[in-house]
């Protein structure tokens, strides 16, 4: 069925309108002539004026064309007429396998279309999934180098303890070598007052002694003739004697003292040592320590370098992903 945009009068007018110029009037000539039209309504037109043309051919001629010029234009009409319907139809039998070749071109070019949007989703998917490869690589990667960072951090931190636990060492063995110095220095002289004082409170007794032999042979000389002499020089003796034994405690309770300080030095010394033995402790664990993260750090390194691997080899993926996709992109023309 003809289409409404384009009427017969204008097929009409652009058919006369080519054979007034000398040209046989073809569907591609009148749509051309007409700048419009589909070639199905066009073909229609032309059609149905040239069957009027062929059943009234005389409508376009003068009246005073003589009946043997008319007969003869009449034949040569239809004979025009034959061949152009002639023509028509061959054009028409090549117009509709040209339409049919280019249908199956347009659908093989739809199924190609249709098969290279079906590749270039599937690369797509391929390429996200690199993408997020790429992505999931570059976080594990920072990640790592968060790691190491603390790692080094952790390393830093053990060798300035290490440093310091090395310092308060030396410190405290200079301070308790110093301290022992001045124990030793004070139990030596203590112990040179000790037997000082020892000799001169011998001396003090071995001279009461003989003050006191001397006393009591004056006193048995005196008994006799004085009594109360007696009692009052055996009472002097007596007080002497109480004051000996007075002097005597006071020596032996300083030696006490003494030998208690000499006990807390030596408990003193001790605890500098048994210090110092924690400390060689601490610092061999620290060292264990410092030689666990360096093995860390060594294997964060070993991870991290994995890492970079798994990224450029990820990344190439993706590279070859892209040129392919953009391959498929491209007009078949092109390719």
């Amino acid at each position: 069925m003809a289409r409404s945009g384009i009427h017969y009068e204008e097929v009409k007018n652009a058919a006369e309108t080519l054979l007034g110029h000398g040209l046989h009037p073809t569907i591609q000539r009148v749509r051309e002539q007409l700048g419009t039209g589909s070639n199905t309504t066009i073909s229609e037109h032309l059609k149905r004026w040239q069957r009027g043309m062929a059943e009234s051919p005389k409508v376009i001629l003068p009246p005073s064309i003589p009946d043997a010029v008319m007969t003869a234009l009449d034949s040569f009409w239809k004979i025009a007429v034959q061949h152009a319907e002639a023509a028509f139809e061959q054009q028409r039998a090549a117009a509709i396998q040209a339409v049919a070749e280019a249908e199956q071109i347009r659908d093989a070019a739809i199924a190609e279309q249709r098969q290279a949007q079906a590749e270039a989703s599937e690369l797509r998917q391929h390429l996200d999934a690199a993408q997020t490869t790429a992505h999931d690589l570059a976080n594990r990667l920072m990640v790592e180098q968060e790691r190491r960072t603390v790692a080094e951090t952790a390393i830093y931190a053990a060798e300035q303890r290490v440093k310091a636990a090395t310092e308060t060492v030396a410190q405290i063995r200079a301070e308790t070598k110093a301290r022992i110095g001045q124990l030793e220095a004070a139990l030596q002289q203590t112990r040179a007052d000790r037997e000082q004082q020892l000799t001169q409170a011998q001396q003090r007794f071995n001279d009461e002694r003989q003050r006191g032999e001397a006393n009591e042979a004056r006193l048995m000389q005196l008994l006799d003739r004085n009594r109360a002499d007696h009692a009052a020089e055996r009472q002097i003796f007596a007080n002497e004697r109480e004051d000996w034994k007075s002097h005597a405690k006071a020596w032996q309770a300083r030696l006490d003292a003494q030998q208690r300080e000499n006990a807390g030095a030596r408990t003193a010394l001790a605890t500098a040592e048994e210090r110092q033995r924690g400390l060689d402790a601490e610092v061999r664990q620290l060292r264990a320590a410092l030689q666990a993260i360096e093995n860390k750090y060594l294997d964060a390194l070993l991870a991290t370098e994995t890492l970079r691997g798994e990224i450029k080899v990820a990344l190439d993926e993706q590279q070859r992903l892209r040129q392919l996709l953009e391959r498929e992109r491209q007009p078949a023309a092109e390719r």
